[in-house]
């Protein structure tokens, strides 16, 4: 796929991802990995409380392996908490997504993709 073909599908992607969300709140941040030639790995938080509060946290690996139907993601939050979970593949990409519960401290909210050597991460900025 050419560079502006593949940047195209990326910002789809990042669009799709702001715009399938349940809830319908304002994103509260957003990014991608811009390595195009390789695993593209987003993260996004959406909710009412900020980035600090995220309603959800949703991640996607928009141009995984072809037979890949499933991939483990691992999900680090400011302060060390971490976490797994499985994505699954939907419209071609793996996407997973999660509701904290909690207030996160300020920092990097960060995914990785098991298989993929890319790792997205947002600013978690808490203005309590």
């Amino acid at each position: 796929m050419s560079r502006p073909l593949r940047a195209l599908a990326v910002g789809i992607t990042a669009a799709a991802l702001l715009t399938s969300m349940e809830a319908p709140a304002h994103a509260a941040a957003s990014a991608c990995t811009h390595h195009f030639s390789g695993p593209q790995i987003c993260i996004s938080t959406t909710g009412e409380g900020g980035s600090a509060n995220p309603g959800r946290v949703t991640t996607a690996w928009t141009n995984p392996p072809r037979d890949r139907t499933r991939a483990t993601v691992h999900i680090t939050e400011p302060g060390g908490f971490s976490y797994t979970l499985t994505a699954r593949r939907r419209d071609g990409q793996l996407i997973a997504s999660v509701v904290p519960g909690r207030l996160m401290h300020n920092g990097k909210l960060c995914a990785r993709y098991k298989g993929s050597s890319r790792t997205a991460c947002v600013q978690i900025i808490n203005r309590n």
